[in-house]
């Protein structure tokens, strides 16, 4: 792969992941929420680092909650 292969394969990942603060901020729900989310395996996540990093096609959490009741 040259340089440019690889740099658009890094950008189409990229555009599949978020962070803890991205996911807070699409899905209304705040960044201790999300860590807690992602800790107890509630969504699609993993640690790398200290940083939590989120499959961003997934169903928002706060709404799978409010249909079964959690929130």
């Amino acid at each position: 792969m040259n340089k440019e292969q690889i740099e658009a394969e890094m950008d189409d990942i990229m555009r599949r992941i978020m962070t803890t603060e991205e996911a807070g901020e699409t899905w209304g729900l705040s960044q201790d929420r999300i860590k807690r989310l992602c800790s107890s395996g509630q969504v699609v996540a993993v640690k790398r680092g200290k940083t939590w990093l989120l499959f961003r096609e997934q169903d928002n959490p706060k709404q799978r909650d409010r249909t079964q009741g959690v929130l």
